[in-house]
This record gives C-alpha cells, structure tokens and sequence, in this order.
C-alpha cells in the first residue's frame, strides 16, 4: 500500500483553509516538506514554534494514519478539542480514556475513518495496539517530546527508550521527532535510539528574545518572590518549587501579600488540579504556584513571568519552564533563586556513580544548572551555549543590563568559586560528594520557619522505641541514598513518607512515585526490622 506524498503548496492551502494561518512559522516549512517527502526528521525548535503542526497537517491532508506518541494526557485532550473543531477525525489511547472511548477509538483506526491517533508510549507497546496498526499501517509515526528517549534528556523515560524497536515491529514507518528543549547529548541520543538511520535535523535557534533572565541568591526567599511578583500585579505567572510542600506554602504565603495564588502538584485530588488550571486560563493575574506537574503542553500566551523558588534539575528542563512565559512575543520575565550550599551538592559528580549512566548523567545534568545559575558573563549566552549555540550578549538580562550588571557578573564568578571551593573541600572528607554539613532538607529553605519541612524529632503522633529505631534506620538508608546519587534528602523520598512506613502505614502509598532502586533500599530496612 502506497501513501500519497501532498506537495508544500497544498500544505500552504490547508495551512490557511483550515488552520487559519497566512504562513508558516520560521523552520515550519522546511521541516514540513520533509516530513511530506517521507524523510526521517528530527525537530528541536524552542517552545511556541508550532511543532504540533508538523504532525497535524499532514494528517489534515490525508497521507494515511498518523500515530503521535506523547506522554501528556492533558495536551492529547487539548488538540483533540482543537482538531474536532478543524474536522479531522482524531482519536487518543491512554489510561484516561474509558472503556467507549477506547473502543471508539480502536474501530475509528481499524475503519480508516480516524486520521490521526494518540497514543501513550505504554499503549503502544500493548500487543492489541501494535497487532492494530500493523493491520492499518502508519503513514508516519511522531515522537512527542522526544527528549524522554535519552539518559541526558531532563525528563527521560523508560518505556520511551524502546519506541525505536517498536517503530520497526510496525514496518519501520518515517519518523518524525519533535522536542523543545535538546542538548547536543540528548540530540545525538535521540538520533541513535529512535531512527534505523540518521535522520535530517532541523534545529531552531534556541534563543527568546522577549525573556528576559535574572538569578538571585536567595537571602529572604518568600520577601524576594511577593516582590518579583509584585512588579507584575494584574499578569499570569507562574513559581515553580522543587517540593509539594513548598507549594501548598508558598502559595498560602503569596495570597497573605495579596496575590491571586494556586497550587498545583501531583498530590491534589484531580477536581483541585483542574479547577485551578481552569482558573489559570480563565482569570488574569492568577499565579500558579507549582512543581514540575504544571508543565509540558501549557499553552497561556500572555504569561508575563516564570519563577524558581528552586533551581530546576537541568538546563533543559529551565528553558522549558521559562518557555511558558511570553508566547505571544510580547516581554516577559523570569527570576531563578539559588542557594549556594546547594549548588556545591551539585558541583561535584559522586564517584560512586560511575557505573550507573542514568544517575550519573541526572547528577551532571544538576551540575550544569548550578553552573548555569552563577556563570559571570549574559545569562542568555551561558544558557544557548549549554545547547552548543554560540550568541551575542542579548542586551536584557541582569548580568546585561543596569549600572550595577558588572557588579553582579562579579559577584557570580566570587560565587561559583566559593560553591566549588565547598565541594571539593567536602569530596576531600567524602568521596561520595555528600555535603553532610549542609544539610541538605534545609539547603533550599530561605527561613527555619518559611518552607523548611519539619524534622523527624517535630512530628506527631508518638512512635514507640522499636518504630522510632526503625525511623532512625529509614533517616540513615534515605541519607547514604543521597550522598550516592548526589540528591538533596527530599528528592530521594520525604520525611512524611518514611514517617508513614516507620508507624507501619501502606508501603505502597507511602512509596508512591520513589524511584524503584531508592524504594528497594527501604523495602530492606522494613523487612530486616520485621525479622528482627
């Protein structure tokens, strides 16, 4: 069975029939016109681009069945609404869709009628989902977010590692991958994961000329955020923490200023968690106070500034964040707080990670966002060089602009070299990397009283001898968990987790979301304190 391959010039006229467009985006096209020639590709554009496009229109124009692999169920709802306004017949499989749904969608694809299908990478793999679309054959198979493919991506996923091989048990269809945010590491990664041959590359510069960058040591973290903020009374914005906890209050605290503030995490029933982006969209001059769960495919255009309580876990996943500000090319800020003593936890890859590539490669991800956070020239140039994009100074950030910019590009260099000098002073102690003077559940907090968790000695109710031996013995794993991963504590798993499994709680809701290999290590604790 052969597809038809439309031509540029009927892509440009559904372009504007359909899409309502005049023209194409910069790169659109040529990308475009490979991925209509049948050509493996491979996107990186910055957020706002319209990559989405790139798999839209060609299902718009009927060259067969588009499969578009993405991990994000929010957004697979979000262009499903979009496509059935445009009439293209589109359906989506993913554990949020019910029974109906899912058969719907399965006699949509098996008849023809459906052009384009979404998919989760996990409901590809299903054996009833590939005997499918074997049967039906993909015209061409799109690759969301492509950067989950790679170790070095900032969000990599394992069930994203396989697509490569599941692409070849579906007749090895053309590829198309699209990401926002894509070192050169995770470029090649990609490249060498997902395509039986080297694919054309369409890069997009990396730069956003509207965004203006700014970095601050944390001093009075809440006082230092109500007044970024405050500049921008009336906008949409959004702070992103590192913590659930420091959401829920960070977000109190910014409505004591005054401040239409939400939270948002993966621990809100989901009601809260729609309301509150419903909210987002709907109202001006809400704030959105949020982990990393508030991420990938929000689309607000007039979002004048992103905020980091914390610093992000790589550089990838920063540009991604602050790419949710200024989508309609208008200025937008963005402000990042560090602490010193946690960017010397991230200096120092632990040695101990050696043999274990995808927690060495999360720790040098760390390490260049502490670099990216203290590095003394422009801030844009130091973030597009991290992509291995060279630029001129960009004219508008704080190490740019302002009578006191050279002051503070020194200020950041004297910083760097004390965050360093404390890194390596401690490997000196601890080859491992671990900074056990730093206290790592408290690097991040600005106060004792402001967003610090509360430490085991604090909580309620009281344990017995035996229950507090064992949370002692939970403290000490989750602390060699950390120094060998060069993790904060928190990140590992949290004090109310290992609270919940010392007072004999669900094992599995208290594990809920921890990493296997950290779980592992508990599980072992638990069952050597049950033998005992």
């Amino acid at each position: 069975m052969s597809f038809t391959r439309p031509s540029l010039g009927e892509a440009r006229r559904v372009l504007r029939e359909k899409f309502g467009f005049s023209e194409f985006l910069p790169g659109q096209a040529e990308a475009l016109e490979a991925v209509l020639a049948g050509r493996d590709v491979l996107v990186v554009m910055p957020t706002g681009s319209g990559k989405s496009l790139l798999y839209q229109l060609p299902a718009m124009l009927r060259i067969g069945l588009v499969v578009v692999v993405s991990p994000l169920i929010a957004l697979m709802r979000d262009q499903l609404r979009a496509l059935e306004a445009l009439g293209l017949p589109a359906a989506a499989l993913h554990s949020g869709e019910d029974d109906f749904e899912i058969a719907n969608a399965y006699e949509g694809v098996a008849s023809g009628r459906v052009k384009l299908l979404y998919v989760a990478p996990q409901g590809l793999a299903r054996e009833g989902t590939l005997d499918l679309l074997r049967k039906t054959r993909v015209a061409l198979l799109a690759v969301d977010e492509a950067h989950c493919i790679s170790y070095w991506g900032h969000d990599f996923r394992p069930e994203y590692a396989r697509l490569g091989e599941l692409a070849r048990s579906l007749g090895s269809p053309p590829i198309l991958a699209v990401t926002a945010s894509a070192g050169p590491h995770t470029r090649d990664d990609i490249a060498a994961l997902l395509f039986p041959h080297p694919p054309q590359v369409f890069l997009r510069s990396f730069a956003r000329e509207n965004l203006a960058l700014a970095f601050r040591e944390r001093r009075d973290g809440l006082r230092q955020l109500a007044d970024f903020v405050e500049r921008h009374a009336g906008s949409s914005g959004i702070v992103y923490c590192n913590s659930r906890r420091k959401v829920d209050v960070l977000a109190r605290d910014l409505r004591g200023f005054g401040f239409d503030a939400l939270p948002y995490h993966a621990g809100q029933g989901g009601e809260e968690r729609s309301a509150h982006q419903d909210a987002f969209f709907a109202r001006e001059g809400v704030v959105m106070v949020a982990t990393i769960a508030f991420g990938m495919g929000v689309d607000k255009p007039n979002v004048r500034f992103v905020a980091h309580a914390d610093p992000p876990d790589s550089v990838e996943g920063y540009y991604q964040e602050i790419g949710r500000a200024g989508r309609d090319g208008l200025p937008a800020n963005t402000l990042l707080l560090f602490d010193r003593r946690e960017l010397a936890r991230r200096w120092r890859p632990p040695a101990a990670l050696a043999n274990d590539p995808v927690a060495l490669a999360e720790s040098l991800r760390r390490r260049a966002m502490a670099r990216l956070c203290v590095a003394p020239r422009c801030r844009v140039q130091a973030l597009l060089a991290e992509f291995g994009e060279e630029s001129a100074p960009c004219g508008a950030c704080d190490h740019c602009r302002g009578i006191f910019a050279a002051t503070r590009r020194a200020k950041a260099l004297v910083t760097g070299l004390q965050a360093a000098a404390l890194s390596w002073t401690a490997g000196l102690r601890d080859d491992a990397g671990a900074l056990e003077d730093l206290k790592p559940e408290e690097a991040t907090s600005s106060a004792p009283d402001e967003w610090a968790p509360p430490s085991p000695g604090t909580r309620a109710p009281a344990l017995s001898v035996a229950r507090e031996r064992l949370l002692r013995e939970l403290f000490a794993a989750r602390l060699t968990r950390a120094r060998a991963r060069g993790l904060a504590l928190r990140r590992i798993v949290s004090d109310d987790a290992l609270m919940r499994l010392a007072r004999g709680d669900s094992v599995g809701a208290a594990l809920e979301g921890v990493d296997p290999r950290d779980a592992g290590v508990f599980l072992a604790v638990l069952a050597r304190s049950r033998q005992a």
